[in-house]
């Protein structure tokens, strides 16, 4: 998309991702397969979420996710929406558990002015022409709007259209704009937030937690996080080629490649130096103090600032083996998180 705000080109000279060209012509199914399959001697985990860039750019990406769905409970695609043609939604909303997380910044094309350059507003009604079909289908849908200068004042509005558009089935989520890109696209400090908060009894059905939004307007307000965050101790980032992270959000360099350290993941997990740096009592990170993002709902979850009722109705936390995986988290780290 070239997203003005996008932070993946950076990150990708970090990861030795393949280049664009071997990214289309080339299935590398059988590389994620033993990457997963190296991973799961170790973890049991519920939910996969996958992302690219776009990941329904790769060579055999729908493929993958069929196969992966009988893997997991939920399998969740990040995606920007324009390859989803409706032969390929028709697969995904025959598999009964893929949902789709949405990049999209609010219900018109100047709300996206800071995803769809110039050369890209053709795409809009693209998308939101494959968002009515993938609701049609019945497949839950996350949306995933970054706020900027541009549509921070609009999420209301934006929250409205889909409530009226479509019922339910999805929900909009929002997280400022991340990294050094806040220098030029962040909006001012203020609270941007007020007439969201205010509305959301009226919007709740399309809207998560009402802790989560009103921790989104403090952030808006004050321009930092103060919330800690635990996203490190319930997932792992893994990569195409195997290299794995800590963090889904701030991709420092890899603690290992797994096809190169087979039992890194039981070696590693909440050792490694990095699980310190992240899971301090106060966010500590330049990058962390301007992240946030929907793993928040789990966060607020942990902490109990939200129950279980509230995010059983975000949907990869609704199915039974998610919820008993999050009681299990909240019982294990109780004690840590009372203390903080």
């Amino acid at each position: 998309m070239r997203c003005s705000y996008c932070l993946t080109e950076d990150f990708n000279l970090l990861m030795n991702v393949p280049d664009a060209r071997l990214r289309l012509t080339t299935d590398r199914r059988a590389d994620w397969h033993e990457i997963l399959d190296a991973y799961h001697r170790h973890v049991d985990s519920p939910i996969m979420r996958l992302s690219g860039g776009e990941f329904f750019w790769l060579k055999g990406s729908t493929e993958f996710v069929a196969e992966c769905s009988a893997r997991y409970e939920v399998v969740q695609v990040i995606t920007n929406g324009v390859f989803l043609t409706p032969p390929r939604l028709r697969t995904l909303a025959g598999l009964g558990n893929v949902q789709l997380c949405l990049s999209l910044d609010g219900h018109t094309l100047q709300l996206n002015s800071h995803r769809l350059p110039p050369k890209q507003h053709r795409l809009f009604d693209v998308i939101m022409g494959h968002l009515d079909d993938a609701v049609e289908l019945g497949i839950p849908i996350e949306i995933q709007s970054v706020l900027t200068d541009a549509n921070v004042t609009a999420q209301a509005d934006f929250a409205q259209f889909l409530l009226e558009r479509y019922g339910s089935g999805v929900m909009l989520y929002f997280f400022p704009v991340r990294g050094e890109t806040r220098a030029s696209h962040a909006p001012p400090l203020g609270d941007h937030f007020a007439t969201l908060v205010e509305r959301y009894d009226e919007l709740e059905p399309v809207l998560p937690p009402r802790a989560f939004v009103e921790h989104i307007g403090n952030q808006l307000k004050t321009g930092v996080r103060t919330l800690r965050c635990y996203a490190t101790a319930t997932m792992v980032q893994l990569f195409g080629q195997g290299d794995v992270s800590c963090c889904p959000y701030a991709w420092l360099k890899p603690m290992g490649n797994i096809k190169e350290q087979p039992e890194l993941i039981s070696e590693q997990f909440g050792k490694h130096q990095h699980y310190e740096m992240f899971m301090q009592s106060r966010p500590r990170f330049p990058f962390c103090k301007s992240c946030t993002g929907p793993i928040d709902v789990v966060n607020l979850y942990l902490f109990g600032i939200i129950t279980e009722s509230e995010i059983a109705r975000c949907a990869p936390y609704a199915g039974p083996r998610a919820l008993a995986r999050l009681r299990e988290l909240k019982a294990t780290f109780e004690p840590a998180y009372a203390s903080a």
